[in-house]
């Protein structure tokens, strides 16, 4: 019996070590991420939880270049588009609660949303299925994209509420827009009585635990321990930080700490009942019967055959990721401060180390304009004139340049407009103008289609 003993003791101590191993080589992988970003230039913070222990918690680089001050473990980030994950729990939570109903017609909480040929349900606005223009996209029509000038939650639901028509029919497409998640915020304070940050502080991030977590819903506020985030131009790092009050699409400010509390709800949850639970990854569904492929602000996917839950975020300097691997227990929180750190590579790469090595991309799709061939319009001048739009407030002046249609939308932003199709024109910033004519063949508007933001519509004012 003492041999027998022994040998189990050496077995165990055997087994034990490969343990050991095996971990210290996934942490020296892990490392090997992340090396480049050292301390003289902006950087990461990743957390690997595997079975509910933490596996990994480290951070790179500095969260402030002129103090310099590093990044830690406890710095505190904007997570970007990861934050919609927690505006839909506040919908959810308000759905448990018997408050609202998926199914409900949007216009019944806010009637200012214009009256649309199909209903928009609350549904669709979660699962990006609605058809709503991208508030960002049109802003960016008027030559004033975000992080160039302060916008405020009411400005963001002001130019929603002016849009005319949809990008499509609710339900029959998934297209990413930020203006269903706005339209979730304004859902939230409507039928809770409550700012959307005092809701989720209250029902969400007390009752977890995620003391470190709040909205930045007044960029003025001082936040202590906030990481500054910054781009890189021309080989110089310069301050890039979102000075918008628009918040609930993104805009919370977290750890990596907090976000694997966060992540632990969907294994076992606290706040919600199964049903409700089970809502928060179960996709929309198009009219047709097949998956958009977003639930409740989460990605639903596959990696390496193993489902992934997962969302990625970006706000001016901002980079993060948040993914939970269920048959692994596996989940991953990367949070940066640099603009050109890529969030869903890097998040990719970590989680390959548990579930399995990870298929390169194929090659990005080519843009609008690179799809498109040139073509020779000899009546350029038929277009010159100047044009406004009232679904987005803009006045756009289009001249001749040395032969060239040229549009002028404010003091310093002039763009050429390329000819690629009768009446139809492209843009270097991968835009498409479509131009009208009434029955004498005069030309009388265009619509402009932007990523995100299809047909938005100007009239002809004068020659």
């Amino acid at each position: 019996m003492k041999r027998s003993a022994y040998f189990i003791f050496i077995i165990l101590i055997f087994t034990w070590s490969a343990g050991m191993a095996q971990s210290n080589d996934t942490t020296r992988k892990i490392d090997q991420i992340f090396a480049q970003y050292h301390n003289a230039m902006p950087g990461v913070a990743i957390a690997v939880t595997v079975d509910g222990k933490l596996r990994y918690n480290k951070a790179f680089g500095l969260s402030n270049l002129e103090t310099p001050l590093p990044n830690t473990t406890e710095t505190i980030f904007e997570c970007g588009s990861v934050s919609k994950q927690f505006t839909a729990a506040a919908v959810l939570l308000l759905v448990q609660e018997g408050k609202l109903s998926l199914n409900d017609d949007i216009r019944k909480y806010i009637p200012e949303l214009p009256s649309y040929d199909a209903v928009i349900t609350i549904q669709h606005l979660l699962s990006h299925t609605s058809g709503l223009k991208d508030w960002g996209a049109l802003y960016s029509m008027t030559g004033w994209p975000r992080t160039t000038r302060a916008y405020t939650q009411e400005l963001s639901f002001d130019i929603v509420f002016r849009q005319k028509s949809l990008n499509f029919t609710p339900g029959t497409q998934y297209s990413y827009s930020n203006s269903n998640y706005v339209m979730l915020v304004l859902l939230v304070e409507r039928i809770s009585g409550r700012s959307l940050a005092e809701f989720t502080e209250e029902r969400i991030f007390k009752q977890l635990g995620m003391n470190n977590t709040q909205w930045r819903d007044n960029f003025r506020d001082i936040v202590p321990g906030r990481a500054v985030a910054y781009s890189v131009q021309n080989g110089v790092f310069l301050m890039d930080m979102p000075f918008e009050n628009v918040h609930g699409p993104g805009g919370l400010l977290t750890t990596t700490g907090d976000l694997l509390i966060w992540n632990r709800e969907l294994e076992s949850s606290k706040l919600f009942s199964d049903s409700i639970a089970g809502l928060r990854v179960s996709p929309g569904i198009l009219n047709d019967g097949t998956s958009s492929g977003y639930a409740a602000g989460l990605m639903i996917g596959k990696l390496n055959g193993y489902t992934e839950i997962s969302h990625s975020g970006s706000t001016a300097g901002y980079r993060a990721w948040l993914a939970w691997y269920p048959e692994k227990r596996v989940s991953v929180a990367i949070l940066s401060n640099y603009a050109s750190f890529n969030p869903t590579v890097a998040g990719r790469a970590v989680a390959g180390l548990f579930v399995g090595e990870v298929a390169q991309p194929g090659p990005a799709e080519r843009s609008r304009q690179e799809k498109r061939q040139s073509y020779e319009n000899s009546n350029l001048h038929n277009y010159t004139g100047t044009y406004y739009s009232e679904d987005i407030d803009a006045i756009f002046k289009i001249s001749l340049n040395n032969g060239v249609p040229e549009v002028y939308r404010k003091a310093g932003d002039r763009f050429d407009l390329i000819s690629v199709a009768k009446d139809e024109f492209s843009t270097s910033a991968d835009g498409y103008f479509k131009f009208f004519r009434d029955k004498k063949g005069r030309v009388t508007g265009f619509t402009l289609s932007v990523s995100r933001a299809e047909n938005v519509p100007f009239k002809r004012i004068s020659d």
